[in-house]
């Protein structure tokens, strides 16, 4: 059974990641694993099992008077243990990685600025480690399974730093779609 892409990212942009651990079955075939919300645009991120893979879905949504619309998105295959407890730093390459990430067309039909005709999104992996990820004001909680989107508008995309439990610093990031360097557990190996 497929799921309401605008009506479950409006649940989760409302609501927020739930804090038990996605699980996918046989009758639950989707789960929210994460939202960002940055002003009048927002990322929302689904896993969705499919047939012999599990799927990650990311929806980007811009508002619209009081009402959310949802632009387009992307995804790509997931292991069926990425959704299960974060991996060690060390294992992750790093405090945080780049998985990917992607940019839609915001308002089609008028003419705006490069910039300010997109939004974009990253996705990133979080290890053990990282308790929260600050992107400018914002404070994204990291959940159990380490994955979040980060949203903005606009050229310039932001710096996203890794945050200890004590709000130490661990790593920072620019989140740079142009030449993202994937940690070897996402690399192809052919």
């Amino acid at each position: 059974m497929a799921y309401d892409a605008l009506a479950e990212s409006f649940v989760l942009i409302e609501g927020g990641v739930p804090d038990a651990p996605a699980r996918l079955s046989r009758r639950r075939r989707f789960a929210a694993l994460a939202v960002d919300v940055d002003g009048d645009v927002a990322c929302t991120c689904f896993a969705r099992r499919g047939v012999g893979s599990v799927v990650q879905e990311t929806w980007v949504l811009v508002r619209r008077g009081q009402e959310w619309v949802l632009l387009g998105g992307g995804g790509g295959g997931l292991e069926r243990d990425d959704l299960a407890d974060r991996p060690v730093a060390a294992a992750l390459g790093g405090p945080v990685a780049l998985t990917g990430g992607g940019s839609v067309l915001r308002d089609g039909g008028r003419l705006l600025p490069w910039g300010a005709r997109h939004a974009s999104y990253a996705t990133l992996r979080a290890s053990r480690e990282v308790d929260r990820l600050r992107v400018g004001a914002r404070l994204l909680a990291v959940p159990r399974h380490g994955h979040l989107v980060v949203v903005w508008a606009g050229q310039r995309p932001p710096t996203a730093d890794a945050l200890a439990g004590d709000g130490r610093p661990l790593a920072s990031l620019r989140l740079d779609l142009r030449s993202p360097r994937l940690p070897e557990v996402y690399r192809d190996p052919g």
